[in-house]
């Protein structure tokens, strides 16, 4: 059976990470079989990051990259059916979150500083002290040196929200009044998608990406479906 590694749950969600939800989900529309192993430290993932999985001996990390495993070995289980157009389209949304998207998220968590108190009493709380007073403001710094470095920490708060707010818009229009963003069944865009609205809108930390999203009609009820579908449990307590 597969292993899946990933981080504690949080916020009652079943994950804090959008990158270990959208490989989960992915498992779900595959119907693969695998067990959940919680590890939280990255270093004992073969990229330093978390999720990864050990499949029969084999370790790999990167959700992008152990989706690309699972579809040579097991077979293409959910985007098969896709036209050459929507595997297009697919990938374009899956870099869109990917490499621009997650740093507004990460902004959100660590920069603002109602989202990094709840980051730390979530993350950190269990941690003795004086770890739990230490730990969480040296990754702080450390992700501010990493956004500088990305680019998107050189911004100002109010540009820095107008990306995020345009690459929702853009989400939100590609999906219109489809079910799923390629069409009427879910694919593996729609687990990356779904990944990062649930990272933005499931956590109790108020920020102006939540409240936009809340604000759209067609995401929110793309949320919800989503919810529905994979994780029903979520989707009554909500």
């Amino acid at each position: 059976m597969i292993e899946l590694y990933q981080f504690s749950p949080a916020w009652d969600l079943p994950n804090p990470s959008p990158f270990c939800i959208k490989l989960e989900l992915y498992l779900k529309m595959a119907g693969l079989p695998y067990e959940l192993i919680t590890q939280n430290d990255t270093r004992k993932g073969p990229k330093g990051k978390i999720p990864f999985i050990r499949d029969a001996g084999q370790t790999i990390g990167d959700s992008e990259l152990i989706i690309q495993h699972l579809k040579t070995k097991y077979g293409d289980r959910v985007d098969s059916s896709l036209t050459a157009d929507q595997h297009a389209r697919g990938h374009l949304i899956d870099r869109m979150l990917h490499d621009s998207t997650y740093w507004v998220l990460l902004y959100c968590r660590w920069m603002e500083d109602n989202g990094y108190a709840a980051v730390r009493e979530a993350f950190f709380s269990g941690m003795s002290w004086p770890l739990r007073t230490i730990v969480p403001p040296l990754v702080r710094r450390g992700l501010k040196r990493t956004l500088m470095g990305q680019g998107l920490g050189r911004h100002d708060r109010e540009q820095i929200f107008s990306f995020g707010f345009a690459q929702m818009e853009t989400l939100s229009v590609l999906l219109g009044d489809k079910p799923y963003l390629l069409g009427d069944l879910p694919c593996s865009a729609d687990a990356t998608a779904h990944g990062f609205i649930l990272s933005f809108v499931g956590p109790p930390i108020d920020n102006p990406m939540r409240e936009w999203i809340r604000r759209s009609a067609n995401l929110m009820a793309y949320y919800q479906r989503m919810n529905q579908r994979f994780y029903p449990s979520l989707a009554q307590a909500r």
